[in-house]
C-alpha cells in the first residue's frame, strides 16, 4: 500500500518554529537513510493522517515529493500528542523497495481462551506488535493469532504467530509473550488465604499431636517412677 506525501524544506528548526508549523496545518518532519544526509521539511498534518488510514496502517510506503525530488520512504518514528489526537513530529527514512526492513505489525488475537470461559481466568496482552524483516511491499498490515485453546498459567509467543511467506521474524531468538492467561487478582488472594489457612491448621495439628506425645512419655515416666 502507497501513498503520496508533499514536502517542503524547513528553514529554521526549534520548538517555536515546530508550534508555528502545526498551528498552520503542517508537520514537523524529517527525512534521512540510505547514505543522504537528513533533511528538516514539513508536511500536510491532514495527508499524513490520510496516508496512516490505509490498511498498511504506519507501514504505508509513503512516496515523498521535496520539490523536483522524490523519496520512496517509510515512517519510522510517530510522535503523538500524549492526550490530543494530534501528531507532534515524524521521522521518515528512505527506503529501497529491493531490500528489506524491519517493521512493526499489530497482532489481531482471536477466540476466548479456554482458560476464560471455563476457568475463570482473564487475558493479559504483554504485548500486541511483533518486529518482521521484509521488503517494504510485503509487509502485513496485520497478523493473526488463535488463543483459544489457552488455559490459565499459558502464554502465547511471538514463535506462535504463523508468518507469510517472504516474512520473517527480525530477531530469531525472540520468543517473547504476547499475552498470557491469568485469574483475576480476587481469585489468588482467596487462593492464598485457603492456603493459609490450610497450613495454620495442619501447624495445628502437628502441635497437638506435639503435646500429645509429651504427655504420653510424661504419664509412662511417671508409671516407671511409682513401680
Amino acid at each position: 500500500m502507497e501513498a503520496n506525501l508533499k514536502a517542503t524544506v524547513r528553514e529554521s528548526i526549534g520548538s517555536g518554529e515546530s508550534r508555528r508549523l502545526r498551528n498552520d496545518g503542517l508537520l514537523p518532519a524529517v527525512v534521512y537513510g540510505l547514505g543522504m544526509e537528513p533533511v528538516s521539511i514539513a508536511v500536510s498534518a491532514r495527508e499524513f493522517t490520510n496516508a496512516l488510514k490505509t490498511e498498511a496502517g504506519s507501514n504505508v510506503i509513503l512516496n515523498l515529493e521535496i520539490g523536483k525530488k522524490k523519496y520512496t520512504t517509510l515512517a519510522r518514528e510517530i510522535q503523538r500528542h500524549p492526550y490530543k489526537n494530534e501528531f507532534l513530529h515524524i521521522d521518515l527514512i528512505q527506503i529501497d523497495l529491493t531490500q528489506k526492513v524491519e517493521a512493526n505489525v499489530q497482532i489481531n488475537f482471536l477466540g476466548t481462551p479456554v482458560g476464560v470461559k471455563d476457568e475463570g481466568g482473564l487475558v493479559q496482552t504483554i504485548n500486541s506488535t511483533i518486529t518482521v524483516s521484509t521488503l517494504p511491499s510485503s509487509i502485513p498490515s496485520s497478523l493473526d493469532l488463535d488463543i483459544s485453546e489457552l488455559n490459565v498459567g499459558e502464554n502465547a509467543t511471538v514463535l506462535d504467530v504463523k508468518l507469510p511467506e517472504g516474512v520473517e521474524l527480525a530477531s530469531e531468538d525472540d520468543d517473547s509473550i504476547l499475552v498470557t492467561i491469568t485469574l483475576p487478582r480476587a481469585a489468588v488472594e482467596e487462593e492464598e488465604e485457603i492456603e493459609g489457612l490450610e497450613g495454620e491448621e495442619l501447624e495445628g495439628e502437628e502441635g497437638a499431636e506435639g503435646e500429645s506425645s509429651e504427655e504420653n512419655a510424661g504419664e509412662e515416666s511417671s508409671d516407671e517412677s511409682g513401680e
